[in-house]
């Protein structure tokens, strides 16, 4: 399962490296992924990440830092699930459309960070 564990390293680097380099864009992929998937698909694609992250933590030096990620993982789907529908929208709402730019690219720090130290732990 260290596969995955490459995977979701190399994904969270490139789109931090995305979210970075080309904000703009970047935002614009987003809005339209969150406009056209709806929240429940969303939530149950977390979820299953956040199981396999689970079950791959073994395969890594920290993997008590990767059972925390898959949990908040699991724990953010199943806030997403049931949240109400408006809540949501403001959420979303505020994060395609109030959010600066210097939040992105902090966000795509966190993920460069995240995805760098996940693949320098894997065994």
């Amino acid at each position: 399962m260290k596969w995955f564990l490459y995977a979701i390293s190399l994904i969270c680097i490139g789109f931090g490296c995305c979210i970075i380099l080309y904000t703009r864009e970047t935002r614009n992929f987003v809005k339209s992924l969150f406009k056209n998937v709806d929240r429940k698909i969303i939530s149950v694609f977390e979820a299953i990440m956040g199981i396999l992250l689970l079950f791959t933590a073994t395969a890594s030096h920290h993997s008590w830092f990767i059972r925390i990620i898959g949990l908040l993982a699991i724990i953010e789907a199943g806030v997403i699930f049931l949240i109400p529908k408006n809540r949501y929208d403001e959420l979303i709402a505020w994060y395609l459309n109030s959010a600066s730019d210097q939040i992105y690219r902090l966000f795509g720090i966190f993920s460069i960070i995240l995805g760098t130290a996940v693949l320098s732990w894997i065994l």
